[in-house]
């Protein structure tokens, strides 16, 4: 049976009538943030014997350790129950989803945006070659997506056929959606695009045969708020009053870490369309530590530093699973790249 990160031994070898079925095991390295060190530290070796229904403990190292001797049954509970029994060639925790601009098609969605195009751009221009998904693809003509060498494609967060046209064969996803208000409420609003079409996204990202690899999203600061004691904060009922926006991104988030993907959501204070140097120089912290307070570092950030954060997600082993939340300050010391998700 293939799965994405691990391939597991077919289940009818392990009920075979044949009487000795060998199934053995290299380490099993488990996604990052669900490592377990009795796994990780452990090579398993076990033999099923139709003769015997005793259950010998496996050796826990070297290469060369005794096999156990387990029962039909018991080789089948090990693998209900999760045991590392058949578990071979798992990807490495930590493993960059591009080590080089040559490693796969980007897609991002929400490209005609105003951090979307960013996005883009910078992809772009790091050689990577990416799929700008747009509901209007004469918009994204007009901005030169298409001439900066992006390929271009109709793509509709709440048309499930669009969304899995767009992403196949794609290596990564980032996501800069957000809904804009207008008189069109009844379907362009934070409940349709920034939480369902989001969850649309992922779905289509972990169905069966998708390629995709990495998901960047990026939400807001104080999506959380009311879990961290901040549901007074005046900067989240002000944002929150547009159709429950926060709320609706952060079920996407939450949505999101639990689908098994590899992810990295970006959390900004906020946006200014204005460069970098004119805003301040980048500010990275860790998740619910920063809702826009006169206390904070900083309260604003550029779209160009919000894109960048995303494009340098998907070269960083250290931003696998990780939720960042970022602001800018004149005063703040320039962070070299490299140390962006070191923390």
């Amino acid at each position: 049976v293939e799965h994405k990160r691990l391939r597991i031994a077919p289940m009818a070898t392990l009920l075979s009538s044949s009487p000795v079925v060998q199934v053995t095991s290299r380490p099993f390295a488990p996604p990052r943030g669900r490592r377990s060190a009795a796994l990780a530290s452990c090579r398993v070796a076990t033999r099923c014997d139709s003769s015997t229904s005793a259950l010998e403990p496996a050796e826990l190292a070297g290469a060369h350790a005794k096999p156990a001797v387990l029962s039909r049954r018991a080789a089948l509970l090990a693998v209900v129950l999760g045991s590392s029994v058949g578990f071979v060639d798992a990807a490495p925790a930590d493993a960059a989803v591009l080590s080089s601009p040559d490693d796969g098609v980007v897609l991002v969605v929400g490209a005609t945006g105003a951090t979307g195009r960013r996005v883009v751009a910078q992809l772009r221009a790091k050689g990577v070659a990416v799929r700008a998904g747009s509901r209007d693809i004469k918009k994204a003509q007009g901005l030169g997506l298409a001439s900066g060498g992006a390929e271009l494609v109709q793509l509709d967060v709440l048309d499930p056929a669009s969304i899995a046209r767009a992403m196949a064969g794609v290596t990564a996803v980032v996501c800069a959606t957000g809904f804009t208000p207008s008189f069109k409420f009844k379907t362009d609003n934070p409940a349709q695009v920034d939480h369902k079409g989001t969850d649309n996204l992922v779905a289509a990202a972990t169905a069966e045969g998708s390629t995709v690899k990495k998901f960047v999203l990026v939400t807001s600061l104080l999506v959380n708020a009311k879990a961290v004691g901040q549901k007074d904060n005046d900067n989240y009922k002000f944002l929150n009053a547009l159709g429950g926006v926060l709320d609706e991104k952060l079920a996407a988030e939450l949505n999101l870490r639990k689908s098994g993907l590899d992810y990295t959501i970006v959390r900004p204070g906020g946006l200014s369309n204005e460069p970098a140097s004119a805003v301040g120089n980048l500010i990275l912290r860790g998740e619910d530590t920063t809702f826009g307070l006169p206390t904070d570092p900083g309260r604003e950030i550029s779209r160009d530093t919000v894109a960048a954060v995303c494009v340098e997600a998907l070269f960083a082993a250290a931003a696998s699973e990780r939720v960042v939340e970022i602001v800018s300050s004149p005063d703040a010391p320039v962070l070299p790249v490299e140390t962006w998700f070191a923390a």
